[in-house]
């Protein structure tokens, strides 16, 4: 049965449910004949409701700092159903991993107005530093800060808590691109024609992995020597490249051009496929007709970056060549056209697609000292011929 308690300055209701007791209390209530009365009004409306099943302690209490709105997990479901509609599935699953990881575990049951600058300082100085990297830290406040905008966008004058934190990334590690021995090698070395020419497409035009993967016979001018760029392939979805700046049309190298014209004469028998591709708005699909140049007659569909990551692993140690991921045949062409002392980082960027220079000097670039003497060469000589 509910009962009251009277307090110094308030009035208690206590009750059990499944055997569990609860209670609230009624602040700034004093234990007056009349306040005891309201109390004891709202105690019967308690049991009469546990009886029926119907009680809901956020009606019964909307002032509570126990009600349900007032946790900071309360935040969480709110935000899945406005965010999901605006990212791709494939980053969907990150985010959720990193909230289900991360954050619940930690601030589901904290109330959300208490929460202070020194326990997000604790939270991510003293528990998520101990494992994770600053990146990942960084991607795990910003959803933090995402699902507490939730309940602050209701608050007048919020003041974010994680405001204060400071993060020092780490100085990116050396990309390692192959040399020009290493290239010939990787590329002479393979007998079989479709990766031979998949190898050298790879390490000579400047696609990310997800780029060569779903690259189809529809997307290259073989005339021009030109390839257009309007789709990726990540965790198992065709979808639209990650911005504007990446969809582009990229200048071959003839020895990829090569490689391209000889790997659409190998596809005698093969038609274009139906595919769906998920448009930016990660909400709409275009379908699109494409027959695959990386064609896999095992599934019937390209290669996947599993496929291919096994078949490089085994090539490079035939080569007897250190192991590097797939992508760094991107970082190697980068490496490699930088160091003809040729083009510009400008026209790289062009290539690569990205939006200006910065990621091309902080993470693809970096020259490569046996390949660059004819550099200092030619220096030398124009230094000479200005006297």
């Amino acid at each position: 049965m509910a009962s009251i308690e009277p307090l110094k300055t308030s009035i208690r209701i206590i009750w059990y449910i499944n055997g569990e007791k609860d209670s609230e209390t009624l602040l700034n209530t004093p234990p007056t004949v009349a306040n005891k009365a309201n109390a004891q009004k709202i105690a019967d409306m308690v049991e009469q409701q546990i009886q029926m099943g119907i009680f809901n302690r956020d009606a019964v209490f909307p002032s509570s700092p126990k009600r349900q709105a007032s946790y900071f997990g309360y935040y969480i479901p709110v935000w899945e159903n406005a965010e999901q509609s605006t990212v791709s599935p494939t980053t969907w699953t990150t985010y959720t991993s990193k909230v289900a990881n991360h954050i619940t575990p930690y601030w589901e049951k904290k109330q959300i107005s208490k929460i202070s600058a020194e326990d997000v300082e604790y939270w991510v100085y003293k528990v998520l530093r101990v494992n994770l990297s600053p990146k990942t830290i960084v991607d795990i406040l910003g959803l933090w800060r995402s699902i507490w905008s939730y309940w602050a966008r209701h608050q007048k004058n919020p003041n974010d808590p994680s405001q204060y934190i400071k993060l020092n990334a780490k100085d990116p590690k050396d990309i390692e691109p192959f040399s020009r021995e290493e290239i010939a090698l990787i590329i002479n070395t393979e007998t079989d024609t479709t990766f031979r020419n998949l190898w050298t497409v790879m390490l000579w035009s400047g696609l990310s992995s997800h780029e060569l993967m779903p690259l189809a016979v529809e997307d290259i001018d073989f005339d021009q020597a030109t390839a257009y760029i309007r789709r990726g392939f990540v965790k198992g979805i065709h979808k639209a490249t990650k911005n504007r700046r990446r969809k582009r049309q990229i200048e071959l190298l003839p020895i990829v051009a090569n490689a391209l014209v000889n790997q659409r004469q190998s596809l005698t028998d093969q038609t274009p496929q139906a595919v769906k591709v998920l448009e930016r708005d990660n909400h709409t699909y275009e379908e699109q007709h494409l027959t695959w140049l990386w064609y896999n007659p095992r599934t019937g569909s390209h290669y996947t970056y599993p496929q291919l990551e096994k078949r490089w692993k085994r090539h490079l140690d035939k080569c007897d060549i250190p192991y590097r991921a797939l992508n760094n045949g991107r970082h190697t062409y980068a490496s490699q056209v930088l160091s003809t002392g040729i083009i510009s980082a400008e026209w790289l960027a062009n290539q690569l697609g990205h939006v200006n220079t910065d990621m091309i000097h902080k993470h693809y670039a970096k020259f490569i000292p046996s390949d660059t003497r004819h550099i200092i060469r030619n220096l030398a000589n124009a230094l000479d011929n200005s006297q």
